[in-house]
């Protein structure tokens, strides 16, 4: 089992490993596809997720229906979403992300 959230982490392999920054994936060019360990969200090898081809086919599709179909805000005015980490099996958000999807009149 490979420990992603280490990898993610480490200094050696990421500028600003503690800081939450998505461009770097754009930056870095790092390929989802299991080949590069420094982001492995399918696994790789022999234990490579059997779901891989649909949800990389698919992913675009559901986000777009999700936010078509939706506006999204927080369960409460003002409040700011807290990005603290909790490790368990995997990376978790210490405080549970909640908010309200709002149907969007079509």
């Amino acid at each position: 089992m490979v420990n992603v959230w280490a990898i993610t982490h480490n200094e050696d392999v990421w500028a600003d490993a503690e800081k939450f920054r998505l461009e770097q994936f754009m930056e870095e060019d790092v390929s989802v596809m299991g080949s590069d360990l420094r982001l492995s969200p399918f696994e790789s090898g022999r234990k490579v997720c059997l779901g891989k081809a649909m949800g990389l086919a698919t992913v675009h599709l559901w986000l777009a229906q999700l936010l078509k179909g939706f506006r999204w805000v927080p369960c409460e005015d003002g409040e700011v979403v807290d990005m603290t980490e909790h490790l368990k099996l995997s990376m978790e958000m210490k405080k549970l992300l909640v908010c309200k999807a709002i149907p969007r009149l079509c």
